[in-house]
């Protein structure tokens, strides 16, 4: 958590805030990030003089482009990496405004906004380089198929995963396998194909991962629709919570009725991950997932 539909809709509320005013200042804070590069690493102050373009997503990543700001379009252009971890907001601010508590990153453009990375936990990252070594380098760059791409189906998940011996939500939250599922769109993908969320992957055919590729696109289409799904820290650029939580048909909801046969939902722990699954949609086979 954040998500692909968490971090979709940060990545929309940008592109809709229309930064277009070149980067005149940039803050970070003396703490360390816990993923992706050192301090020493990120190069955030190539990023001043620069002028904000196109804002990328791809699978939890958010890939924003940077142009010259002299209009000579000289050179590649720059590319900031975001991860907002587990509990990060990227959101916009009026300068001077005072930083809320566990901030770590401010962007200051020449029209008086910003835009600040407020991490509690500090799993967040964020790196400069060439937009193009960003997308083909690690960690970007080993990541698995977009599940919302128009080609993606489930062969794409067969061919990734059919081999697999681990239990099928383990392998959905593997991001060489498809890229921005977490546990939550996890669990409640398995549920809306009908398929248990512990069952091996070596042991679905061809139509359980026809469905479970469909499953996947309708509940992450789903959620950006809502704006994500806020269960404690996301907010979208605006401050705003998202609203998909209230529409989870199983995830978090262990001990309460399935909202399509009414059978009670039945919580479990694998993998020091949580879930919750159906018995009587999502039954447990002895054999192969068809």
């Amino acid at each position: 958590m954040p998500e692909l539909p968490e971090v979709e809709s940060v990545r929309r509320g940008l592109v809709e805030a229309r930064l277009r005013q070149p980067v005149v200042s940039v803050w970070r804070s003396e703490a360390t990030l816990r993923i992706g590069t050192s301090r020493g690493a990120e190069q955030l102050e190539q990023l001043v003089g620069h002028t904000p373009g196109p804002v990328f997503r791809r699978g939890k990543y958010l890939l924003w482009q940077f142009d010259r700001g002299d209009g000579t379009g000289e050179g590649p252009p720059l590319g900031l990496l975001v991860h907002l971890g587990m509990s990060g907001r990227f959101g916009l601010a009026q300068a001077g405004q005072a930083h809320a508590s566990h901030t770590h990153f401010v962007l200051g453009f020449d029209d008086g906004r910003e835009v600040r990375l407020v991490d509690p936990r500090r799993f967040g990252a964020l790196r400069v380089a060439s937009l193009e070594a960003l997308r083909s380098q690690p960690p970007v760059g080993m990541l698995g198929p977009e599940p919302l791409d128009r080609g993606f189906d489930g062969a794409q998940l067969a061919a990734r995963a059919r081999r697999s011996r681990r239990p099928l939500r383990e392998v959905l939250l593997d991001q060489h396998v498809v890229a921005g599922i977490g546990n939550i769109y996890a669990v409640e993908a398995c549920h809306l194909a009908g398929i248990h969320p512990l069952v091996g992957a070596h042991r679905l055919r061809d139509s359980a991962w026809d469905r479970l590729a469909v499953a996947l696109r309708d509940v992450l289409q789903h959620a950006i629709r809502n704006g994500g799904t806020t269960l404690r820290d996301f907010r979208d650029v605006s401050g705003h919570a998202g609203r998909n939580q209230d529409e989870l048909a199983v995830y978090g909801r262990a001990g309460q009725p399935c909202p399509r046969c009414a059978t009670v939902l039945v919580g479990f722990v694998n993998a020091g991950r949580s879930g919750v699954f159906c018995p009587q949609d999502q039954p447990r086979p002895r054999g192969h997932v068809r």
